[in-house]
């Protein structure tokens, strides 16, 4: 049973009462009783029926009441779908509401196709939630797929949809932490598998895992080594190379300064005579100054760099701290000037593979 319930006609107002007339609200209430009275068989109304209640109370339903009429379409059809099936008498009788209701087929279909593709959706996500898929869910959504009359087409881009969205929840909560572990990326390449899904990311995000990757590996598995284009110690191992300028501080002088009172006559127009004690001041400040320019190479034991000035060697255990910043890195040694590596193309690599070097001597 759809649950439609007998309403009371409204009372005319005293004014309606004057002048004769009833309330054209009514005319809806009565379309509902109607209902409620045959909600069982709603073939059973007729279009007369709805034509001689309109009549009645001298409106057009056609073009009045649109809200109220949508709400009884809708509470019927929720009542049908309750048990996630569509039988032939349920088809008939929706189609039969539709038109005493004076609804457009396209009207029904647009409402019909919401409601069962929620519903479908809705069952969907409940069973990849896991990420997988096993045999009785699968068979379980191809009976509510047939029951609620979707299509194939419609079915599978439902599917897709929601087993990418349990795809991507995952790797944003395995990446949340800007790493990414092997066994947290072999889960996901089960979850795409059991899915049946590719795995489709765009070039910034494919770099970026990538890169979360890496993060992972410099701080728990081997450094990644590369292939040295220069003699480094059979006990070395190349991690890192890029392309720089090495800088150090240089103490400079601004300005000569004054001090001591002091006075001054116009002698002409923007000349002046300055009278008074007069003492030179010089005033200096440290800046980083290019000394060269080359070629840095991190292994496991040094830093190497390679300028077309000079080359220059720096022990890691020589190392007492750095600072990482956006173009380059600070690093302070124990003694001699210490430099500051300029570059701005993976500063995060660099920085991350020699504190574990640091951390590891």
């Amino acid at each position: 049973m759809a649950n439609f319930i007998l309403k009371d006609l409204k009372r005319p107002s005293l004014v309606q009462k004057l002048l004769k007339r009833i309330p054209k609200e009514n005319a809806v209430i009565e379309i509902n009783n109607l209902i409620a009275k045959n909600q069982d068989n709603l073939t059973k109304i007729s279009l007369e029926e709805i034509e001689q209640i309109t009549k009645k109370y001298k409106i057009n339903l056609n073009k009045k009441f649109k809200i109220f009429r949508l709400d009884l379409f809708h509470k019927y059809l929720d009542y049908c779908l309750t048990d996630q099936t569509l039988d032939e008498d349920e088809i008939a009788s929706i189609g039969h509401l539709s038109k005493l209701l004076y609804l457009s087929d396209s009207e029904i279909k647009n409402i019909l196709s919401a409601k069962t593709q929620r519903i479908f959706n809705q069952e969907v996500q409940k069973a990849v939630a896991d990420g997988q898929l096993d045999k009785n869910e699968i068979e379980n959504l191809e009976k509510i797929k047939e029951n609620l009359l979707i299509s194939n087409d419609v079915a599978d881009s439902i599917l897709e949809k929601e087993s990418r969205v349990i795809l991507q929840k995952f790797i944003d909560e395995a990446t949340s932490d800007e790493r990414l572990s092997v066994k947290e990326e072999r889960r996901m390449e089960e979850i795409a598998k059991n899915l049946n899904i590719d795995i489709k990311h765009s070039d910034k995000t494919q770099a970026q895992l990538d890169k979360f990757k890496l993060y992972w590996q410099i701080e728990n598995g081997n450094l990644p080594t590369i292939v040295p284009s220069i003699n480094i110690q059979k006990s070395e191992n190349l991690h890192f190379q890029t392309q720089l300028k090495w800088l150090e501080q240089r103490t400079i002088t601004k300005r000569v300064d004054y001090g001591g009172p002091t006075a001054r006559i116009k002698l002409a127009k923007g000349i002046y005579y300055r009278v008074g004690s007069i003492q030179a001041k010089r005033i200096t400040e440290d800046v980083w100054k290019t000394i060269d320019s080359g070629t840095l190479y991190l292994t496991n034991k040094r830093i190497i760099f390679m300028g077309s000035k000079g080359n220059k060697t720096i022990p890691i255990n020589k190392i007492l701290t750095f600072k990482p910043f956006k173009d380059g890195v600070d690093l302070q040694k124990e003694t001699g000037k210490s430099p500051f590596l300029q570059f701005g193309l993976n500063v995060d690599i660099f920085s991350m593979m020699l504190a574990r070097l640091m951390n590891e001597g």
